[in-house]
């Protein structure tokens, strides 16, 4: 069974807010696409917190949803430190490099496919700002090489005005994902 994985950082009320409205959106579009599957075939939601980091359930995702804030300009702390935890272990190893036991084989846990253009959307909800989240999102995700599969949400502000928003970013990344196990 494949899944999506949706890792967030939300540690006020309204962030959980946030988070419980894309993870209800999410299950609620799988729940739809998965009558159309084999069950081998259907999509399940999984949360993960982003200060507790998995690479491999990060690597086997069929697709990511990440949820942050903006905090003075940038991503959260704790989505930084996701990606920190993760980045580096699913990069290829350098052509040259020998393994810190000294042999001849790959590091552990890469499996020679870093993002195997992995799809994604993300929101962010900042207080004033979002600029620099938004670049530092963009230059990252480029990074793992994943695919953008719907446009992400990002405001300031009120979350009222953008319920709709979040939930059709999480359906259409749910979409995006079944179209390409229908191809």
């Amino acid at each position: 069974m494949s899944y999506l994985l949706i890792v967030h950082h939300s540690p006020t009320d309204k962030l959980r807010g946030i988070a419980a409205q894309v993870l209800a959106a999410a299950r609620d579009a799988a729940e739809e696409v998965n009558t159309e599957l084999p069950e081998a075939l259907r999509l399940e939601v999984r949360e993960r917190n982003a200060l507790e980091p998995d690479v491999a359930e990060l690597r086997d995702a069929a697709a990511v949803i990440l949820g942050t804030t903006a905090n003075f300009g940038y991503i959260s702390g704790a989505l930084k430190h996701y990606f920190d935890s993760t980045f580096m272990q699913l990069q290829p190893p350098a052509e040259g490099t020998v393994p810190a036991d000294g042999g001849s084989g790959t590091p552990t846990g890469y499996d020679g496919v870093l993002g195997a253009a992995k799809l994604f959307s993300y929101w962010i909800r900042g207080g004033y700002d979002t600029t620099g989240a938004v670049k530092a999102m963009t230059a990252i995700t480029g990074g793992y090489g994943w695919t953008l599969a719907a446009e992400p949400v990002v405001f300031t502000g009120e979350v009222e005005p953008h319920h709709d928003e979040l939930r059709a970013m999480a359906e259409n990344v749910v979409g995006a994902w079944f179209a390409t196990v229908t191809e």
